[in-house]
């Protein structure tokens, strides 16, 4: 039986050139955009590669045609994927060496300690990754930015639909950076204050931070923002980039500020006004009766009520927050008696500040140093529970060659957790070495912050109290290794990379690793003291 051979029309013939044909405006040729568009399919299916992704795109971009535009907004989207998929994995890696940290408390089996180095490995790996993967997001994100108008128009319509929160973040960044047209101020006013998911607000703040002008408006509406995260970027930037119009708006955050946040708030008014009072409402509203008229606008600054939050010392330093974790080093060396036989020479009292009253003298020095370390540690870390209020939140872990929550997450203090947590600190025995690496990444995963998924993770931990008394060590066990500090600093960066946690550090009869303490505690906006 013979085939019939179909004839299609001349004017379906015309119509498939015409589909396959380059635009009219185009100005590579069919092959060069040919090349062009198999070395993009190329590349962004593969993670990093920063520099060979942004000379690509360069490459389209100079097509000059719809099609181009088309192409590079899906750059964008693809490079966004790849830092989605490259942060999941790092999620379900983190969570199952989580899970190990904490079996290593009484010692590794062989078959946990071969997969916790098989983890850590798969870890150091991903992160490197990430890194990588950061410049190239960073670097496509440019590209787009010195692309016609109408590409970021298409990109802002996409994001405008919804969708993954990673590219909302991405496309607010586009709009930041190019907030002078129309559609980006548009896109950049209305996220900002509309977007549920606070990261893609805070992704805004992120960019806003590192614009030299034009945007104050933009910080000081975020004073009012309902997640707490979004209010503290915004004071940190207007503090530091001395924006003396959100005097009035930090005056009126201060009501429904936490301990976390009204210290913030409170600073950043130090800074902007020269006056030196604490962070209570009453007080600086009086202040502004007194003073709005030496400044611009017409802000009403609404009477605050004095909020007094409770006076939490652990070590006697002064944790002003009210989702504290304690971790605590229980190591072998904790057995030993401390050899501060003089804590009065050590001990200075916190600066007090006026306008208010002054804050209570800290714990005697003789309180807080003798004896065992391991139970001068017990003793006040219990006298530290006991003084938070029962709508604080806490938990506490405990950490040596593992680690090991005392709850899975933060909860309440009240008396019964309180009397829990009591029990739980009185049977903890010092033994092993000391995985400072692990009970961190423990910590940050409870917190919040190492997850990464569509649904948002609630940010349950503002405050880190760490103490130890020796070097930092690996998992190894039973013999353990020392681990390059500089390792954990990198990596706390990674983790707290928005500096949502302040991290206060103490070290007891430390002789080595001060300087990676005082570090740790100085890069995350906390105190080391030394007892």
């Amino acid at each position: 039986m013979r085939t019939r051979r179909l004839a299609l029309p001349l004017v379906a013939l015309a119509a498939i050139a015409l589909l396959f044909a380059a635009p009219a405006d185009a100005k590579l040729s069919s092959k060069e955009w040919k090349e062009a568009e198999t070395r993009f399919e190329e590349l962004f299916s593969q993670k990093g590669n920063a520099k060979a992704k942004a000379e690509v795109l360069a490459t389209i971009a100079s097509d000059g045609s719809g099609r181009a535009f088309r192409l590079m907004a899906d750059g964008l989207f693809k490079e966004v994927e790849l830092f989605n998929r490259l942060m999941i994995k790092i999620t379900k890696a983190s969570a199952e060496r989580s899970i190990l940290v904490g079996k290593g408390i009484k010692g590794f089996t062989a078959v946990d300690e071969a997969r916790a180095k098989e983890l850590d490995a798969e870890l150091k790996e991903l992160e490197a990754a990430l890194k990588e993967e950061r410049e190239a997001l960073n670097a496509v994100t440019k590209a787009v930015c010195e692309g016609p108008e109408i590409l970021r128009k298409n990109i802002l319509q996409r994001a405008k639909g919804g969708g993954d929160w990673t590219f909302r973040a991405a496309a607010i960044r586009v709009a930041v950076m190019t907030m002078k047209e129309k559609a980006s101020k548009q896109f950049l006013m209305r996220t900002l204050s509309n977007d549920k998911d606070p990261r893609v607000r805070l992704a805004g703040l992120d960019a806003l931070g590192s614009v030299p002008e034009g945007y104050e408006d933009l910080v000081i509406g975020r004073l009012a923002d309902p997640y707490w995260g979004v209010v503290l970027r915004a004071v940190a930037i207007a503090k530091d980039r001395e924006m003396h119009d959100a005097v009035p708006h930090l005056i009126n955050a201060l009501p429904k500020a936490g301990p976390r946040v009204a210290e913030a708030v409170g600073a950043a008014l130090r800074k902007l006004t020269g006056e030196n009072f604490e962070a209570y409402a009453d007080v600086w509203s009086k202040w502004w009766e007194e003073h709005k008229k030496d400044f611009t606008g017409d802000v009403k600054v609404k009477k605050g009520k004095r909020e007094e939050f409770a006076r939490v010392d652990f070590y006697g330093v002064p944790i002003k927050s009210d989702r504290i974790l304690f971790i605590i080093d229980i190591s072998s060396s904790m057995k030993l008696k401390t050899k501060n036989d003089n804590p009065k020479e050590r001990w200075k009292p916190p600066p007090t500040t006026t306008g208010g009253k002054a804050p209570p003298p800290p714990p005697p020095p003789e309180e807080i140093l003798s004896g065992p370390k391991i139970d001068v540690a017990k003793h006040e870390l219990k006298k530290a529970v006991k003084q938070l209020p029962k709508h604080y939140m806490f938990n506490i872990i405990c950490f040596n060659q593992g680690a090991v929550p005392w709850q899975k997450t933060m909860v309440k203090a009240s008396a019964k957790n309180k009397e829990s947590a009591y029990q739980w600190i009185r049977t903890r025995k010092p033994s092993g070495s000391t995985y400072i690496d692990g009970a961190l990444r423990m910590g940050f995963t409870m917190a919040g912050l190492i997850n990464y998924d569509k649904r948002y993770p609630d940010i349950s931990v503002d405050t880190i109290v760490l103490l130890s008394d020796g070097a930092p060590t690996d998992s190894s066990f039973p013999v353990s290794k020392l681990m390059d500090p500089e390792v954990i600093l990198e990596h706390v960066r990674q983790w707290n990379k928005d500096k949502k946690i302040v991290i206060h550090c103490i070290g007891v009869d430390m002789v080595t690793s001060i300087e990676f303490l005082q570090k740790l505690a100085a890069e995350n906006g906390g105190t080391y003291v030394d007892r």
